[in-house]
């Protein structure tokens, strides 16, 4: 008879609960769900492929923060004038008459100031520190088994100039404590055996970690099966519905769910869903390509960034990946051998008698760039009861929880751990 009132009072409470549906499940949508459970909500999951997929499982596993920088800068502006045309360059432009693109190149411009990327700089911070402080309370509560390793990262350079100028950007980094060690060319080839003649010298950061990206999605989709998480996969929604200034439900290719909220975490297709939402959400698919192998013997032993290439290569106790390219073609998914063969010979320009042991899969996904190098993280402006979270640029893995904690406190009403302000919609507009 005693535990009769706390079994009644319990049922009252579940039912209560809110029920939100998360639109995408890639790494931002599940963290959005991690977190959302944590505050009491019934989650669903929509996903128009399948959970963890696409760009969330392809990237090269790097937890980087460090990366506080945008890509807007004059230099940048530079390069891609130089590289834009060239199929097999760090940054390729397919060429094309495309309004939106040319639109966003135009923003991308205007953000190369100073005093812009200083803005974008403290917002990137804020997202990729709290995310670095929540992966090791996350990684030790829930004992995912994804290679989660902590031994830093090297930035490989061959260029001295180019090296030495990097002094400059661990000055101003030191200013949000991240600093890099600088290594000379004896040290890097100490670290790194196997490196070319070339190599003038190098940047360490303890402050980096990695993990196998496809391992981590697969240990979280169960932990939130576990709680309670419904995850419909091959499930494309098509748009909301909507009564006055609140969303009601979406409309999918089968069926019709409603729910008390929404958050729409799909990344570069975000845009797909403006009008619904009435905001404009500047975003363009920016391609990525990735060669995951068996791991050579004489593969470096920690993430190392080949500046010049601006590509990355990650090692796992059983494989690795080379990732890295920009390519702006719209949502061509054709895997563009060119491409591909430009990261193997980038990374074969700074190794000797480097052979990989074949048996390797090939991937391109699309990362979800914005026009500052911010994501937003922000309520609809039409439909009160829908949070967006996209755009992570190339720091999706890396501002993951950071982002999904944030979802979750702007939508119990709780202050937030992070200063939202950076991430709102309308910042676009000024």
């Amino acid at each position: 008879m005693g535990e009769e009132p706390k079994q009644k009072r319990k049922r009252v409470m579940m039912k209560k609960s809110k029920h939100v549906i998360i639109i995408g499940g890639g790494v931002i949508g599940g963290f959005a769900a991690y977190y959302l459970l944590e505050k009491g909500w019934s989650v669903t999951i929509v996903d128009k492929e399948r959970f963890g997929q696409g760009v969330s499982s392809g990237n090269c596993g790097l937890i980087v923060p460090n990366h506080i920088l945008p890509l807007n800068s004059l230099s940048t502006l530079t390069k891609a004038l130089k590289w834009m045309l060239s199929e097999d360059s760090p940054l390729y432009i397919k060429p094309r008459l495309d309004a939106g693109l040319i639109k966003w190149f135009c923003q991308f411009a205007r953000h190369a100031h100073p005093k812009a990327i200083l803005r974008s700089a403290k917002g990137r911070h804020a997202l990729l520190k709290s995310s670095f402080e929540l992966y090791p309370t996350f990684m030790k509560a829930e004992k995912v088994d994804c290679d989660w390793d902590t031994g830093g990262s090297l930035h490989i350079y061959r260029s001295a100039k180019d090296w030495n100028d990097y002094r400059r950007t661990n000055t101003f980094l030191k200013s949000y404590g991240i600093e890099a060690q600088a290594l000379n060319r004896k040290d890097v080839l100490q670290l790194v055996p196997g490196l070319g003649n070339g190599i003038s010298g190098g940047w360490l950061y303890r402050q980096t970690a990695h993990l196998r990206p496809e391992r981590l999605m697969s240990g979280l989709q169960r932990i939130l099966l576990k709680h309670g998480v419904q995850i419909l996969d091959n499930c494309p929604v098509q748009t909301f519905q909507h009564r006055n200034d609140h969303a009601t439900g979406i409309v999918t290719r089968d069926s019709t769910l409603g729910a008390d909220a929404f958050v729409l975490a799909t990344g570069a297709w975000a845009p797909e869903f403006e009008k619904v939402l009435g905001c404009s959400l500047p975003i363009q698919p920016g391609k990525g390509y990735s060669i995951t192998m068996d791991k050579p013997q004489k593969f470096p032993g920690i993430p190392c960034f080949f500046e010049e290439q601006s590509m990355v290569s990650t090692p796992w106790p059983d494989a690795c990946r080379l990732g890295g390219t920009m390519e702006f073609s719209g949502f061509d998914s054709h895997l563009n051998p060119r491409r591909i063969g430009a990261l193997t010979r980038g990374f074969n320009g700074y190794f000797h008698q480097w052979h990989d042991r074949g048996n390797k899969e090939e991937w391109c996904g699309f990362r979800p760039m914005t026009m500052d190098g911010l994501p937003f993280i922000d309520r609809s402006p039409r439909l009160k009861n829908v949070m967006i979270a996209a755009g992570h640029n190339m720091i999706g893995l890396s501002a993951a929880p950071g982002t999904g904690k944030l979802v979750a406190d702007i939508m119990a009403g709780a202050p937030p751990h992070i200063e939202p302000h950076p991430y709102r919609i309308a910042r676009h507009h000024k």
